[in-house]
């Protein structure tokens, strides 16, 4: 989606983990390696992005990861089922694949009020100054109304042999401040809530 580029430029990337789903019967201790990350986004730059701040996060866990798009291309998928996709990658050696889609993108305007309150005539007892102060203050910091931008994506991890969903987490961005920004908070996210729910 390339509307991911199009983010607002002057906030920080907000990445929050809104709910998470672990298979019954997990054991402690049984976690996945030789990880395969695929996003499945259209546009191949955001694609590239979030996949590669994935694996560098994973790899940073101490796991063996590997992008989709670089390992296999970009029409690997093209013409293959699930079930085909995931016997040919157990047979290169992955045990599992992430797999991070884009849900929904929404955005919305909100009002940002003056951080200055008014202070009337009648409250002020002090000299001129301070009232003509503080109405400078408000004058020249009015409010204002933002656009947000809120970025909903799921994260799958897969068993590869036998098939089966490990874990699924789902998440929002708002307001990316890039797309680097918003790929790295997107993999701190996901990687870091893998371990809590002792996945990795």
């Amino acid at each position: 989606m390339l509307v991911w580029l199009a983010a607002c430029m002057t906030t920080t990337s907000n990445t929050d983990i809104t709910g998470a789903w672990r298979m019954k019967g997990h054991q402690p201790g049984d976690h996945v390696d030789q990880v395969l990350v695929a996003a499945l986004v259209n546009d191949s730059k955001i694609r590239q992005a979030l996949e590669d701040e994935l694996v560098a996060e994973l790899q940073r866990h101490g796991l063996s990861a590997a992008s989709a798009l670089a390992t296999l291309g970009p029409d690997y998928a093209r013409g293959k089922d699930k079930s085909q996709m995931a016997r040919e990658l157990a047979a290169r050696g992955y045990q599992s694949a992430l797999v991070v889609t884009m849900l929904d993108v929404r955005e919305t305007m909100r009002y940002n009020p003056s951080t200055v309150a008014y202070v009337p005539d009648v409250v002020v007892s002090g000299p001129m100054g301070a009232s003509y102060s503080n109405r400078q203050n408000s004058v020249f910091e009015p409010g204002y109304f933002s656009r947000d931008k809120q970025y909903f994506l799921e994260s799958n991890l897969y068993r590869l042999n036998p098939q089966a969903l490990l874990w699924s987490a789902q998440s929002t961005t708002i307001n990316p401040a890039d797309l680097t920004a918003g790929s790295q908070g997107l993999a701190d996210a996901v990687v870091a809530r893998m371990a809590a729910d002792d996945m990795i």
